[in-house]
């Protein structure tokens, strides 16, 4: 199951022509990924405090298929790819909805880390709680 978020594309985001600069739509992976971990009454804070680890990216790809321009609404959705020992791997579609056209896909990989930055085993709790709205 895919967690959406829609929200419009704002100047800031855009090149002189209003155009979303290519760079953007990875952050609009990671506005979905935060907005899908809020649906889940947790935020990136509550994970460090909750589960002492943080999720930094170690791998990031992103296919572009068509232009995003200014005041566009999007949708972005986020599906859990996997669950490893120590990452997680979300998958990313970026949809214009006017004509629900596919803009841009690819994935996000992250490593549970704890607060030396060192790679450990993602918590089992937290695990869980991705694997079960993933269902």
């Amino acid at each position: 199951m895919a967690f959406k978020h829609s929200f419009q594309v704002r100047w800031v985001d855009t090149d002189g022509a209003g155009v979303v600069h290519f760079s953007n739509y990875l952050r609009y992976f990671e506005v979905c990924e935060e907005e899908f971990y809020r649906s889940l009454n947790l935020d990136f804070k509550t994970i460090r405090a909750r589960y002492l680890v943080a999720l930094p990216r170690i791998e990031a790809y992103c296919n572009y298929k068509a232009s995003c321009r200014f005041g566009d609404e999007i949708e972005v959705s986020l599906s859990v790819r996997e669950i490893a020992d120590k990452t997680v791997t979300y998958d990313f579609q970026v949809f214009l909805k006017a004509d629900n056209k596919l803009a841009a896909e690819g994935y996000l990989k992250c490593i549970a880390v704890n607060e030396k930055w060192r790679a450990i085993p993602l918590p089992s709790e937290l695990a869980k709680v991705i694997r079960q709205s993933s269902v």
